[in-house]
C-alpha cells in the first residue's frame, strides 16, 4: 500500500499537504524505480470547487521540508474528468498483483477509490494484456502530464502495441552470463546464426572494461556488444545492431565469454592539442580502439557507441598506440600516417 498507518511515508506527507488544501484522493499512479525514476501522480477531487485536478511529484527531486515547491497541479476540464471517472468506474476486476521476478524495478502501482472499496492494481513494467480496461484512463491522465512522461506511458503499453520486446532488450533481465540457459532469451534463429559467427572467429575483440564486457563482432559491418552482470542474478546484454531482441551477435559474444576467449582492444592515446573533442570516449587516460576505417580510427564509448575519429589533424597523426596486438597491427597502420 502507498499509505502506511504505522509510519508517515512521503506519500502520507504529500496527502496531508493536499488534504489541507481541499484535495480528496480519487486515484493515484506511482511509478516505482521506473527507468530509475520515481513519479507519483494523483487524480484529485476538490469538493469546494466541484472540480478535478491532476497532481504530480517527481520524488527523485523532492524535499519534504518544502513540499509546496515540488508539487505540480493541473486543472482538468469537466468533460475529460468525467470521462476518466466513467472509464475507471467501468474497471471490473478486483485487487490484482502481477510481479515478474525477472525484472528489477519498473513497478507501477495504481490505487483507485472510484468504488466503495479501494482497489490496487500492481504490475511490473508493462500493463498486462488482460487489464485492457485501464488503457483509456491512464492515457487520459498522462495527457495532462509533461510530454517527457510520454516515454513511460509508451513503455507501459508495450504489450498492446508489440514494442515490449524492444523495451525489455535494454533492461536488466534475470540471467547469469556464465550459467543460465540461453534458450530462455535467444530465439533459435539467433542461436544458430550466433554459433556460426562464433565458429567463424567473428568475435574479434572481447575485453572486460571496468564491470562490463565489451566486444566487436565482424559482420556486414562491425557490431559492438556489451554484456553487463549488473547484479548476481541480473544482466544486461546489448548490441548496436538494429534488432530489438537478443541477437546473433550477442549470442556469439556470450559463447566467446563462456569459453574465456578474450582479445583486448587496442589502446590509443590522443596527442593533439584539443583533447576535449574526445572526452566522451575516454577510458581514463586512453581510448579503446578496434582498428581503422579509411582515414578514421575507430573508437568505442562505454555507453555503446562507435566513434570514428580523424587520424590526421593539420597534417599530423594525432594518435599514438599504447597497447597493440602481438603483430603490432595498429602501430604499423599509424606508422604510415606518421610518415
Amino acid at each position: 500500500m502507498l499509505f502506511n498507518k504505522d509510519k508517515k511515508s512521503v506519500f502520507d506527507k504529500i496527502n496531508d499537504y493536499l488534504v489541507k488544501r481541499g484535495h480528496e484522493l480519487v486515484m493515484s499512479i506511482y511509478l516505482s524505480n521506473y527507468n530509475g525514476n520515481n513519479i507519483y501522480v494523483r487524480f484529485d477531487y476538490i469538493k469546494k470547487l466541484a472540480v478535478y485536478k491532476i497532481v504530480w511529484v517527481d520524488l527523485n527531486f523532492f524535499d519534504e521540508k518544502h513540499i509546496e515547491d515540488f508539487i505540480n497541479v493541473q486543472m482538468v476540464t469537466k468533460f475529460l474528468s468525467l470521462k476518466i471517472v466513467d472509464k475507471m468506474m467501468a474497471v471490473s476486476y478486483d485487487n490484482s498483483y502481477l510481479y515478474d521476478d525477472n525484472i528489477i524495478g519498473d513497478r507501477v502501482e495504481i490505487l483507485s477509490y472510484f468504488k466503495e472499496e479501494p482497489k490496487e492494481y500492481i504490475f511490473d513494467r508493462f500493463l498486462p494484456l488482460e487489464w485492457e480496461e485501464l488503457i483509456d484512463p491512464l492515457a487520459l491522465i498522462f495527457a495532462y502530464l509533461p510530454r517527457s512522461m510520454e516515454v513511460f506511458l509508451n513503455e507501459i503499453f508495450g504489450k498492446f502495441d508489440g514494442t515490449d520486446e524492444k523495451f525489455n532488450y535494454t533492461k536488466p533481465i534475470k540471467f547469469d552470463l556464465f550459467e543460465s540457459d540461453s534458450i530462455k532469451l535467444f530465439r533459435p534463429i539467433s542461436i544458430e546464426a550466433g554459433t556460426r559467427l562464433y565458429d567463424e572467429g567473428r568475435v574479434v575483440f572481447l575485453e572486460k572494461v571496468k564491470d562490463k564486457y565489451l566486444a566487436i563482432v565482424e559482420d556486414k559491418s562491425p557490431q559492438l556488444v556489451i554484456l553487463d552482470q549488473v547484479e548476481d542474478e541480473y544482466a544486461i546484454m546489448w548490441c548496436n545492431c538494429k534488432a530489438n531482441y537478443y541477437c546473433k551477435h550477442t549470442y556469439a559474444v556470450l559463447l566467446a565469454l563462456r569459453k574465456k576467449e578474450y582479445k583486448n582492444f587496442y589502446k590509443v592515446k590522443y596527442t593533439g592539442r584539443e583533447e576535449t573533442i574526445l572526452e566522451k570516449v575516454t577510458i581514463g587516460s586512453f581510448y579503446l580502439s578496434f582498428g581503422v576505417d579509411g582515414d578514421k580510427i575507430l573508437l568505442i564509448t562505454e555507453d555503446g557507441k562507435i566513434y570514428p575519429a580523424d587520424i590526421m589533424q593539420k597534417g599530423k597523426c594525432v594518435f599514438e598506440v599504447i597497447e597493440d596486438d602481438d603483430e603490432c597491427s595498429l602501430s604499423k597502420i599509424l606508422a604510415d600516417y606518421k610518415k
